[in-house]
Parts: C-alpha cells; sequence; structure tokens
C-alpha cells in the first residue's frame, strides 16, 4: 500500500486521531522574529474577545481558524499565542472543546488559536503528499495572528495532538523558528526525520504519551501510516540534540499512574520533559473522570511553555 493510499486507510478516534506521510524533504527556512512588539494594524483593529473565528488566505487556499482571546486582551499588552493543532478527521473548535485550552487561556492571559487541517488532517511532511503545504502555513498563520492580535513575538508556541503532534514534532526540526517551545500530546518523532531535523538552536520540547495507546504504540514501530520512533527513542533524540544532561529529574504524581522525567539545564536554557500516563491510550489528558482524570493537559502544557521564550535579536 503507497504512503498517499495509506491516507484514506487511517482508522480515526473521533476527535483525536492521527495520520502523517513519512517522506523526506528539506525545510523551509523560517525568519526568527524576536522582537516582543505588536504590529501596529494589530494595536488598530477592534478585537472580538473571548471565541471567534477568522480565515487567512495562503497559497491560494483560504484556511479557517478558532481563536480564543481572554478578557485581559489589550492592544497595548501582546500577549502569548499559543498554536494548537488539531488530530487527523477532526477541526479546531473539536480540540478546543476537548483540550480545555480556553479556560486555561483566560485564566493565564494568552491567546490560543486553532487553525483547521485541509480536509481536516495535516501533513507534517512533503507537501507531494497531498499538495497541501502545512509546515510553509504555520509561520505565514503566525504572521497573521501578528497582524489581527497584539502578540508577544518572543512568547509564541506549539502544541498538537496525535496527527497535530506529528506537525508539531516537525515544526521543532525547522532550523530557524519564530515557535519559542513545542509540546505533543500522544505523538512521536516520523522515523524519516532522523536524518534532516538539525535544528540550529535549541529546542524545549514536552511529550505526554500513555503506554496503552493502539494508535501511536509507546514502542514505535512501522505502523499502516509510516514508521515512527519510540516514546524513548523520541525523547532520547531530543535530549541528544539540546545536549541535556544524561539522566533525567523523575516526579511521581500521586496514584503512580503520572510520571514525569524532566531533563533540565539544556543548552542555551532549553529542556526536554516526558510526561508518561501510565495505563492510558489515545487521548488528550483533561482532568475529571475517567482515564483522563490524571492531569490536566492544558495546564501542563502552559506551565512548560511559559518558562521559554526566544532570545533578543
Amino acid at each position: 500500500m503507497n504512503l498517499l493510499t495509506c491516507w484514506q486507510h487511517i482508522v480515526r478516534l473521533v476527535p483525536l486521531s492521527i495520520v502523517i506521510g513519512l517522506t523526506a524533504c528539506q525545510s523551509p527556512s523560517i525568519t526568527r522574529e524576536a522582537s516582543p512588539q505588536p504590529d501596529a494594524a494589530s494595536a488598530a483593529q477592534p478585537v472580538k474577545l473571548g471565541d471567534a473565528t477568522g480565515a487567512l488566505v495562503y497559497e491560494g487556499q483560504q484556511r479557517t481558524y478558532h481563536v480564543y482571546t481572554p478578557k485581559v486582551y489589550r492592544p497595548d499588552r501582546p500577549l502569548p499565542l499559543v498554536l494548537a493543532f488539531h488530530g487527523y478527521g477532526s477541526q479546531g473548535k473539536d480540540l478546543a472543546n476537548g483540550s480545555g485550552f480556553n479556560e486555561t487561556a483566560e485564566q493565564k492571559g494568552f491567546v490560543v488559536v486553532y487553525p483547521d487541517g485541509i480536509e481536516r488532517r495535516w501533513n507534517p511532511l512533503n507537501k507531494f503528499l497531498t499538495g497541501v503545504d502545512d509546515v510553509g502555513f504555520v509561520p505565514a498563520l503566525i504572521a497573521h495572528m501578528k497582524r489581527v492580535r497584539a502578540i508577544d513575538s518572543r512568547r509564541v508556541y506549539a502544541t498538537g495532538v496525535s496527527n497535530g503532534g506529528f506537525l508539531v514534532q516537525r515544526l521543532a526540526c525547522e532550523s530557524s523558528s519564530p515557535i519559542a517551545a513545542f509540546a505533543s500530546v500522544v505523538a512521536t518523532l516520523p522515523s524519516q526525520l532522523q536524518g534532516s531535523c538539525n535544528p540550529q538552536t535549541p529546542v524545549p520540547i514536552l511529550m505526554i504519551n500513555g503506554t496503552a495507546d493502539r494508535k501511536v504504540p509507546w514502542q514505535g514501530g512501522n505502523l499502516g501510516y509510516g514508521s515512527i520512533l519510540s516514546v524513548p527513542g523520541t525523547i532520547d533524540f531530543w535530549q541528544r540534540r539540546n545536549n541535556c544532561p544524561p539522566a533525567p529529574q523523575i516526579k511521581r504524581l500521586p496514584g503512580d499512574r503520572v510520571e514525569i522525567a524532566r531533563y533540565p539545564n539544556c543548552q542555551g536554557g532549553s529542556e526536554v520533559e516526558l510526561v508518561t500516563l501510565k495505563g492510558v491510550g489515545h487521548v488528550w489528558p483533561r482532568g475529571g473522570s475517567g482515564p483522563t482524570q490524571l492531569l490536566n493537559g492544558s495546564e501542563k502544557i502552559w506551565s512548560f511553555f511559559q518558562r521559554h521564550k526566544l532570545r533578543q535579536g
């Protein structure tokens, strides 16, 4: 079965499912922006607080998104921006409803945007697989958000679940990124990225994975949608890329089903962190009841993000 056919045969887990196309490709150049000042246009435009929708045109296609703007927003006070990428078969509104990120954004004071993938999916690697350049779309989306909101350019972050998490792993590979830190949920690194993933700056990255995930198995391997590294293999990859200490700091939450392995003090002040959810499958941890009660994923991700920002200059 070829890779394009595989796109049509992925079993969907609504709303958080996956698909990746594993084809070697070159990373497009992304210009680093370090100024914390908002664009003049963003300060001049009226902004709807709370939930809103928007669109931009990229490569001749209209790209839509949902966005949440907290009540503390002021056009003269740029806020951090979190990009949140949904899973395969979903849309941005599904992740907004299922992740709890809006509540966290309101409490902590940041803007979160949930873009919609073309045909409800993301293309993490080669544009020629689907004809959609999602990797190039991301800096265009960031530039657009700076025009319509007052955004602190040093505090732009990316998170994603499943298919969206694979895209986040790819974005972390970019040699020069306008994104300060990354977090993937139920995703790992596509195997074929190992040789071409050589970011020139340290990459703070958090991963949240369940040991009982059948869609993105803990042990990785050659699956129906391509080959992926194991969860430990992906953490080892980023630990080595960031020149982290060889041994992590281990913390276990009450109940012993959540283990947090953190590699602090990596090169350039970066860090690598893995949250292991023991016996948990392919879900975004939300808190509440059931297997997702072990951890509030959006709060954990934001706690990681707020420790990092791009350096000036």
